[in-house]
């Protein structure tokens, strides 16, 4: 087969569709020809894997190698189901296409051009939501229950935080943060007792399993009560696990010792100084802003009994009753607090009650459009009564 010439295509990805299917052709590649979807799942999670590690440790050439192998697991699904007539490569981009323009009505559609800011965009989520209902009742993909949509093959972490959220915004939800915290000392007295229950745990490894299940559940739970990703918080103390184990064989090694061979209050004392000589790197400035963030919700959840409704991770959306009326918080990553009504009596598409904007050189410091600030949420929830006092005032003509 005559190599193929990449000036002959009108770009790199016809170039890279080209090729799959030579590949998966009868004169092709013997081992690509055998692939199926099932087979490629392995690798389509590996292939995922290594672009998360590339992007976490912000090397561009890695992060563009690796993208170009997930690139071409997507291409090869596509190839081998365009081969039965199922969908190709350009159904996957309609697809996501016609989705995004779908979520994105103030960008595509003229009539909420107005919506300026990821706060009213999260205002006016459940009519974008109403549309793809819409979309999936013309294909027949009607969601069968309240946590349809969280794929299995999710990690357990990130489907646990998934589920939890999908039935917090039911309404299936801790009405405060104390009410998690109380769940998940009981959750851990009832797996310390089963695990205290027989003198060989191996005996009663299905409860003990069962229970260590239940305390997982309910730390992300709390996680997410406080605005903390599971997956992410996990992914970080393992990457400080393996820096302190390859500092201790590092210095092991300059002795020409081994790390099985070195006595286990020795590789403690090296552990301790691993742990005080590597200083936690700095937070970037967008880290920094979603640390402030998150510190704020849960400060405030001391003062407001919320639900979260939130569809991701950021913007994070609570809302809650004041007074017999209901608003909605809306707190983003990169630093601000809306407060919106959850009706909009003026019919302005969730016009805010309240703003307020993180500080750029004090990320304890918030200020309003006036120019007024405030700290702690002592000070925040304050002035969020006052606004919503001032709000219903207005209504009222006042």
């Amino acid at each position: 087969m005559k190599s193929p010439d990449p000036k002959d295509y009108p770009s790199y990805l016809a170039f890279l569709q080209d090729i799959t299917s030579k590949l998966r052709s009868p004169e092709g590649c013997p081992w690509d020809r055998e692939q199926t979807h099932l087979t490629l799942v392995p690798y389509l999670i590996e292939e995922s894997q290594e672009v998360v590690e590339a992007l976490l440790k912000q090397d561009d050439e890695h992060s563009k190698e690796e993208l170009g192998d997930l690139l071409f697991q997507v291409v090869l699904h596509a190839q081998i189901a365009s081969e039965r007539g199922a969908f190709g490569l350009e159904d996957i981009a309609k697809d996501v296409a016609e989705k995004l323009v779908l979520r994105h009505p103030h960008v595509f559609d003229p009539e909420t051009s107005q919506i300026s800011s990821a706060d009213e965009v999260v205002a006016n989520w459940d009519s974008f939501k109403e549309k793809e209902k819409e979309l999936r009742q013309k294909k027949k993909e009607v969601p069968k229950s309240l946590l349809s949509g969280v794929p299995e093959t999710f990690p357990s972490l990130l489907k646990a935080e998934k589920f939890q959220k999908k039935a917090a915004k039911a309404g299936f939800d801790w009405e405060n943060i104390q009410g998690v915290e109380e769940k998940l000392t009981e959750e851990l007295n009832e797996f310390l007792a089963e695990l205290k229950s027989v003198e060989d745990p191996s005996s009663n490894q299905v409860r003990i399993e069962e229970e260590l299940g239940d305390l997982l559940f309910t730390i992300v739970n709390l996680a997410r009560r406080l605005g903390i990703s599971s997956e992410s918080a996990l992914t970080r103390a393992n990457a400080k696990f393996k820096n302190r184990i390859e500092y201790i064989e590092a210095k092991l090694t300059r002795s020409d010792r081994k790390f099985s061979e070195t006595p286990l209050s020795e590789l403690d004392s090296l552990w301790n100084e691993a742990k005080n000589s590597q200083n936690k790197a700095p937070l970037s400035i967008l880290e920094q802003k979603e640390k402030s963030v998150s510190d704020l919700i849960r400060g405030l959840s001391s003062y407001f009994i919320w639900k979260e409704v939130s569809e991701s991770d950021w913007p994070k959306t609570f809302e809650f009753v004041w007074k017999s009326e209901q608003y909605k918080l809306v707190f983003s990553g990169l630093g601000s607090v809306t407060l919106i009504p959850s009706s909009d009596p003026w019919g302005r598409k969730g016009q805010p009650i309240f703003y307020l904007n993180l500080s750029e050189e004090d990320p304890n410091q918030w200020s309003d459009l006036s120019g007024n600030t405030y700290k702690g949420p002592d000070e925040i929830q304050e002035v969020i009564h006052s606004s919503i006092g001032i709000y219903k005032k207005a209504l009222a003509g006042e």
